[in-house]
């Protein structure tokens, strides 16, 4: 049979030169162009969240400041004491947000174990933000001695290592403190035997460890960590 009385056929889409289909090789290019472009974008977006959860951090920790000076002026200038915790269930939960904030409607109630005050850090889930004050400390629940508090002798710059443990806030230069332990909470730096009032425990740009804490002087003043 004559090849002219067949219908006129085409190759195959896929084989078409100057069509708009992609070949393999083209393919895989723009496969690769993408992937390179998502790596290159990435970090920077975790970086944009870091930003933006330490921007979080900071108007919470300003809203809790508030609550504290709140409570103060309705218990005569009084704060509520440090809690520790050593039992093996609640030895993550130590210096947890004041249960009487809760309980006298200063702060939301939680009902999670070492959660009674539901101000949850924003970046250590299941974990309260940290609060500490010179005075008295309930250990596992019973009143039981008193929380020093470790303030550097330059305070409120915070950038030697040199200072002192105060166990009273009329001594104390920082009358109190709240902190969060920061995007990674397990590293050295947030876990300084000195944090937070030591500058060197102090999360300070996107991408780096340590703590974001807001503290109040003994005049009255309050200060955030950069």
């Amino acid at each position: 049979m004559s090849t002219a009385s067949q219908p006129n056929s085409l190759p195959p889409v896929w084989s078409r030169r100057g069509g708009a289909a992609f070949t393999l090789v083209e393919l895989l290019v723009v496969i690769a162009v993408v992937g390179i472009l998502a790596g290159m974008l990435l970090p920077a977006l975790a970086r944009a969240q870091e930003k933006a959860k330490v921007t979080k951090v900071h108007a919470e920790l300003y809203g809790v400041g508030l609550a504290l000076e709140m409570y103060a002026d309705d218990h005569d200038g009084q704060l509520p004491p440090v809690r520790v915790n050593c039992n093996s269930d609640l030895a993550s939960h130590w210096c947890e947000f004041p249960v009487e904030l809760a309980e006298e409607g200063y702060l939301p109630r939680g009902n999670e174990p070492g959660m009674a005050a539901r101000m949850e850090d924003v970046f250590h889930r299941g974990h309260t933000y940290k609060y500490a004050t010179p005075g008295p400390c309930i250990l596992n629940d019973t009143p039981q001695g008193t929380y020093k508090l470790w303030v550097p002798d330059d305070f409120p710059q915070c950038a030697t290592n040199t200072g002192q443990y105060y166990s009273s806030r009329t001594d104390s230069p920082v009358r109190w403190v709240i902190w969060s332990m920061g995007p990674r909470p397990e590293s050295e730096k947030s876990r300084d035997d000195r944090a937070p009032t030591a500058g060197r425990s102090w999360y300070r740009r996107t991408g780096d460890d340590g703590v974001i804490a807001r503290m109040a002087t003994r005049d009255g003043d309050q200060i955030k960590t950069p």
